[in-house]
């Protein structure tokens, strides 16, 4: 961890999104509840919700497709002036096919960025600092997601809605600053051209020829399938407690995210010794995620439901890690953006497919039912997976 902090670039970097990210969950608050509170409708704002979630599926490889023909820096910069004025522009209107359609640029935008920033990350630090880069930045990610929902909710409590935007919106400028100040610009070196659908064929051939990433990338995806059923009933599952304590909701999420904090920073610890059998490190700590997670729906009180939560969180973290650091080391560049553009739309789409499942379940069985069935996908799901792989290197 200390070579990170001599190295200028990544700190630029790291600095910038840190910062960012603390206003787009500032942001995610107030947004909510200013279409809330404009339109008065939570069917309004449900549907709001999912249009924010669709571009996942055609933004992530589109930007991962340009991450690998331009300068990278250049593409991060762009997206953030851009969200920076889309998030303004929320303040300019009250109509409501104009919400939708900013609310559609602004996460379109945000899934070009995440693949171009994740293809960068590389580009600024080296392969053997890739671990130590993921774990600071899974750790930045966990403490904004804690801070951010609650400064958020104080600002729109004390001041008022535009205040929110304008900090939003100022984190935005701030990223700028940092990127603008990196002396790497992340420009692939000149491939041969091809088709659209030739050069993503080379993120299928390139999982097809790492039969180790193309385990841990089928476990990823169905982690995130199973997880959307966690995701949905974890608000109605803190009403349970609601007549104890408000803001339980907010508590659960805390802990998720505390323990999210400290799997990334364990992980540092303990990579470096078990590089060689990561794939069954990576199988542990998912289901270590898929029992917490599941458990916490088992719990009758507050105490032992965070407890569980950490501990689903502290999973996540460890895995998270791990995957986007196999990733990152493995990935060639001329085709790295288009590998995490491709994959950032399939985990989004399990996410979107396990919650849209999860609600139609609900209908049907009981909450704890619907969440033991996900825990038991996962879990036997990825325990296969694992399985069959090692058979086939026997």
């Amino acid at each position: 961890m200390r070579s990170l902090l001599k190295n200028r670039n990544f700190l630029l970097l790291w600095g910038g999104q840190t910062v960012s990210a603390l206003g787009t969950w500032i942001n995610f608050v107030g947004l909510n509840l200013y279409v809330l509170d404009v339109f008065g409708s939570g069917r309004i704002l449900g549907s709001f919700l999912v249009v924010r979630m669709l571009p996942a599926i055609f933004f992530g490889p589109l930007g991962g497709y340009l991450a690998d023909k331009f300068s990278r820096r250049t593409i991060m910069i762009t997206c953030d002036i851009a969200r920076a004025v889309l998030v303004l522009g929320f303040l300019l209107t009250r109509n409501l096919w104009v919400f939708m359609f900013l609310g559609m640029a602004l996460s379109s935008i945000d899934k070009v960025f995440q693949a171009t920033q994740r293809s960068f990350l590389p580009n600024v630090v080296p392969k053997e600092g890739l671990v130590e880069a993921n774990a600071a930045w899974r750790m930045s990610t966990s403490l904004t997601t804690v801070i951010g929902p609650a400064v958020g909710g104080f600002l729109v409590s004390v001041y008022s809605y535009p205040v929110v935007f304008v900090v939003d919106a100022l984190t935005f400028v701030f990223s700028v600053i940092c990127t603008l100040l990196i002396t790497v610009t992340g420009q692939v070196k000149k491939a041969k051209k091809g088709s659209a659908a030739h050069e993503f064929g080379l993120v299928v051939t390139f999982f097809k020829t790492r039969v180790a990433l193309l385990f841990l990338t089928i476990a990823r995806l169905i982690d995130a399938l199973g997880s959307g059923a966690y995701n949905t009933s974890l608000p109605l599952f803190s009403k349970v407690f609601a007549k104890e304590l408000g803001g339980v909701y907010g508590w659960l999420i805390g802990a998720w995210a505390f323990g999210q904090f400290l799997g990334a920073y364990i992980v540092t610890k303990l990579l470096k010794k078990l590089a060689d059998h990561k794939e069954a490190f990576f199988t542990i700590v998912v289901v270590l995620m898929a029992l917490g997670m599941g458990g916490t729906f088992h719990c009758s009180t507050l105490a032992f439901a965070m407890l569980a939560i950490f501990v689903g969180g502290f999973g996540d973290g460890m895995s998270n890690v791990l995957f986007n650091t196999v990733l990152m080391a493995e990935a060639p560049d001329e085709t790295r953006g288009k590998i995490f553009g491709t994959l950032t739309a399939l985990i989004y789409t399990a996410v979107a497919l396990g919650m849209a499942g999860t609600g139609f379940f609900l209908d049907f069985f009981n909450m704890r039912a619907v969440t033991n069935g996900a825990t038991a996908f996962i879990i036997i799901g990825v325990v296969l997976g694992s399985l069959a792989h090692m058979r086939r290197d026997k």
